[in-house]
């Protein structure tokens, strides 16, 4: 006799549904910056539109809410003791429930006009910062943007806060985030980080030339591919393409899709992006494959999916022991480098401040969010107007890093995030620098030869470590409980600054 699905595995399944056709919305955004025709914008604006309808429809329809509701109590969140039920929920299972819980309620808020209108003006708003960026014309994406923050705006007044509207986009992206406890935290961050970089302007500059010169596209590409490969990639399971600016999109734990940029003139930025990609692809494939649909096959917060893309980037990538095994490859690919790994090293570690965000040193480039944070939150309770974004822009840059864009393609029109209606999103890039500092901290006390094994071509161990303790969870543990069972701390900024201290301490020898 075949037994009846329970509540949970009937709600497991309409779950599983919903993500299917959200990845399939996800797959149209791929597409839509690497392959599709502009002329097809339009089409595809109804398209998103039309599938982010289905999946608000399935996610606040009566057949979710009441599933959930045989299992956890829709208004105070406790989980219902059901004598039907064969067995008492497990932890991670209970866990599941409070994360489809907070989404429900939250999808509840946002009436479906709203969500349709608000993805077909992203996704022609995308297509319109792309033409901006390439003529820098932030006056021919500045109207689209003006409607995206009133969206935005109107998205925080639904969805509901209690103390300032950013609030409930933060919460979109970080769970429990809010500008409360952002705004110190980020200013006892800039205080260390503008100060380390005062410290560093009065040091001998670092000499990058060995790192110039002109480098084929392709042959770039095909670089990126092997270090994909060590990482733990194949062709069956990822991708990488060329898009106007680096992503990665994972549809599901088997298939994560990648893109990059390449410049003739400049070999490390192509390699830096791809780096960083495959940290979150990573993150992608370690989720649990049986769990897809579930809470616990989805990614804890995007603070800690940037914490791993920022961990490969950084702790990984710009070490000397992965570069011990990787730049007589590089110079095999590229001959023209003629650096030896002690300059190789210092050149790709050299701070200085940049226009570009993706492309900053490990010093600057939290300087470059918290600017971003901070003009999203004046946009947001309409102390700055987007007609004078340009202007502000250049004028934090100047104030935090010393230089001023000559242009909007390099200044405000650079980041993909507003021109896709990711208001709230820029702070996870902190976020992530932040839990990447201290869960490296728990990494190296548990492979204290770390860099050996890296400097012969490892990268196997690191995977796995970080599968173990982070990946295979899921949502099961909130960003706030990851951070503490992981570190044995709270989210801090001390860790990070003692780790860049003590590393361009010794680099710039001061």
């Amino acid at each position: 006799m075949k037994s009846k699905k329970t509540p949970y595995d009937q709600l497991f399944e309409l779950s599983k549904t919903i993500k299917t056709l959200a990845s399939i919305e996800l797959l149209l955004d791929w597409d839509q910056e690497t392959y599709m025709p502009s002329a097809a914008i339009d089409f595809r604006a109804e398209q998103k539109a039309l599938m982010a309808g289905h999946v608000h429809k399935l996610l606040t329809s009566t057949k979710f809410s009441h599933l959930l509701n045989q299992l956890i109590d829709l208004e105070s969140g406790q989980i219902v003791d059901s004598s039907l039920s064969p067995a008492p929920l497990s932890p991670d299972k209970c866990a599941a429930l409070r994360e489809w819980r907070r989404d429900h309620l939250r999808s509840i808020k946002l009436p479906e006009p709203f969500v349709k209108t608000f993805t077909s003006t992203c996704a022609i708003a995308g297509n319109i910062w792309i033409e901006a960026k390439k003529t820098s014309n932030f006056a021919h994406f500045a109207p689209h943007l003006t409607k995206l923050f009133q969206l935005c705006r109107k998205k925080a007044d639904l969805i509901g806060y209690q103390d300032h509207p950013y609030d409930a986009l933060l919460d979109l992206y970080e769970p429990g985030m809010t500008v409360a406890k952002l705004s110190p935290l980020f200013d006892r961050l800039k205080t260390a980080l503008t100060s380390l970089v005062k410290t560093i302007k009065a040091q001998p500059p670092i000499d990058t030339d060995c790192l110039k010169g002109e480098f084929n596209s392709e042959l770039q590409m095909q670089f990126g591919r092997k270090i994909l490969k060590a990482m733990g990639f194949t062709p069956a399971n990822a991708r990488l393409d060329i898009a106007v600016h680096p992503f990665c999109t994972s549809l599901h734990p088997l298939d994560t899709r990648m893109t990059t940029r390449t410049h003739h003139d400049d070999l490390m930025s192509n390699v830096y992006s791809v780096i960083h990609e495959g940290g979150h692809g990573l993150y992608n494939q370690g989720l649990n494959l049986e769990q897809f649909g579930s809470p616990l096959g989805e990614q804890s917060s995007l603070g800690i999916d940037e914490s791993q893309s920022r961990w490969w980037e950084t702790r990984i990538g710009r070490t000397k022991a992965f570069w011990t095994h990787f730049l007589p490859i590089l110079k095999k690919d590229f001959p023209q480098l003629k650096a030896s790994l002690d300059q190789f090293y210092l050149a790709i570690n050299q701070v200085r401040p940049s226009f570009i965000r993706v492309e900053a040193d490990e010093v600057t480039y939290s300087l470059h969010v918290i600017l971003r944070f901070e003009l999203e939150k004046a946009l947001l309770e309409g102390s700055l107007k987007v007609k004078d974004i340009p202007a502000v822009w250049n004028q934090k840059m100047h104030d935090y890093l010393g230089i001023t864009p000559s242009n909007d393609a390099e200044g405000c029109l650079q980041d993909v995030h507003w021109g896709f209606g990711l208001i709230g999103y820029f702070p996870t890039y902190i976020l992530g620098n932040l839990y990447a500092a201290q869960f490296f901290h728990a990494f190296e006390k548990a492979h204290s030869d770390w860099q050996s094994r890296v400097s012969q071509g490892e990268l196997g161990f690191i995977r796995e470590w970080l599968r173990t303790n982070i990946h295979q969870y899921g949502r099961q543990y909130t960003p706030e409980e990851l951070v503490q069972r992981i570190s044995g701390k709270p989210l801090n900024e001390s860790d990070y600054v003692h780790y860049l201290n003590a590393k361009y301490k010794e680099i710039y020898r001061f």
